[in-house]
């Protein structure tokens, strides 16, 4: 028992509803408990069942009196470092003013899908992560156990317990011990009745006389299956055995003729290339070579792949055009989108600026049209000889503009666009 006012004292370890198998596995699970921190889950995890701390899925999470829930690890290594809350930084008595999460939160978190740590193994299974312990510890094939020899120290899957000891030298002893050593290492065939190395089975089908293969002239047309210990004597009477000696020579010819036809296709390359680039080609028959295109001598080590070194320049031209190609196409089409975004913004602008020139415009047009009004006024004001209620109120008894003067305005001062 942990000694008073420690981290550990009054804190929860599991939930009883949730984890209380635990107990039960205990006896069959391996050395190392599973972090429950390191699993993968399949479906995105909602945000208030992560830990704001370590940013995992709770793990034996406890809420506080500040209604801020933790993992038990956590809150732990936490407040050992500052005894306050990590959230809002309040002081917090871990023992006092901690307590179990909700049974709900228990309930969410056991409720996620996760996928079995051995995985990348070979164990594909998906499950609540209330029974991903249990999975691992008693029915995971894929999970590591000690090895069954009691010398081995060392560890092997489960499905392998059967099997014995797997860590021995293996490749070292394997080949003797399957032809020397190993007491069940012959076995007879059933169609010869001779005995041989089990292993050595396709080997033994190939010499066996009892075997049945087809007559060696099945090319040219029979369809006859005989023992292998009777098939000198079926060719000696074949029917087909006439034409096979002329089928024989007619393969050899076809495969002669495969190879000149590579070889004029490889030359019909090198034509085309040099004729595109203008090197001067002469002919096989002239006395003078192609001429050297001037491989670096470093390189010619590397030109395994290449009869010539005119192949080796064939290849490397056609794979830079290639990628100057697509470059100049992916270039082009850049260049369109630029054009064309270019074009969709200058006409707006182009709108824009059209709106406010007229605007400008009237405005231009209204401020003359008062600036006129206004000169006429201080006009008839300052003109001598002016009495009566005329003169008493020229506001309100002058006559307004015409429309010929307003005309004549804009002729003389055009609105500036």
């Amino acid at each position: 028992m942990p000694p008073p006012n420690t981290p550990e004292e009054g804190l929860i370890t599991s939930s009883s509803s949730t984890l209380g198998f635990r107990s039960f596995m205990s006896s069959d699970a391996p050395a190392t408990a599973l972090d429950l921190r390191a699993l993968d889950y399949e479906d995105e995890v909602d945000e208030n069942l992560i830990c704001p701390i370590c940013r995992v899925p709770f793990v034996s999470p406890v809420i506080t009196t500040c209604d801020h829930v933790f993992c038990r690890k956590c809150i732990t290594q936490a407040h050992a470092l500052n005894p306050v809350c990590p959230i809002d930084r309040l002081p917090l008595k871990l023992v006092s003013e901690t307590r179990p999460a909700p049974k709900i939160i228990f309930n969410q978190l056991d409720n996620l899908r996760v996928k079995c740590p051995n995985n990348i193994r070979g164990c594909s299974l998906v499950v609540s992560r209330s029974l991903i312990e249990n999975h691992v510890a008693r029915y995971c094939d894929q999970t590591l156990v000690p090895c069954p020899h009691p010398v081995c120290d060392k560890t092997t899957v489960r499905k392998d317990l059967g099997k014995g000891c797997l860590h021995y030298n293996l490749r070292a002893d394997l080949e003797d011990h399957q032809d020397n050593r190993c007491p069940n290492r012959k076995k007879e065939c059933v169609l010869c009745f001779g005995e041989y190395v089990r292993h050595k089975q396709e080997e033994h089908d190939e010499v066996c006389p009892q075997m049945y293969i087809p007559c060696k002239f099945a090319p040219f047309g029979c369809k006859q299956d005989v023992k292998r210990m009777f098939a000198e004597d079926h060719a000696s009477m074949c029917d087909y055995r006439v034409v096979g000696t002329v089928g024989e020579q007619l393969a050899e010819l076809r495969a002669d003729i495969r190879i000149l036809e590579e070889k004029d296709q490889l030359k019909d390359r090198r034509i085309k290339f040099l004729e595109s680039r203008g090197f001067p080609y002469s002919s096989t028959n002239s006395p003078d070579p192609i001429p050297d295109i001037g491989l670096p001598e470093s390189s010619l080590a590397h030109e395994a792949p290449y009869e010539s070194r005119d192949q080796y320049f064939l290849s490397l031209f056609e794979t830079m055009e290639s990628k100057v190609e697509r470059l100049s196409s992916a270039i082009n089409e850049i260049e369109g989108r630029h054009s064309m975004m270019l074009f969709n913004e200058s006409t707006q602008i182009k709108d824009q600026l059209t709106d406010i020139r007229s605007t400008m415009g009237v405005l231009g047009m209204h401020v003359r049209w008062l600036m006129n009004f206004r000169l006429q006024e201080r006009g008839r004001l300052a003109s001598p000889g002016l009495s009566g209620p005329i003169a008493d109120n020229p506001i309100r008894h002058h006559d307004p503009p015409s429309l010929s003067g307003r005309l004549s305005d804009l002729r003389e001062h055009p609105p500036r666009l």
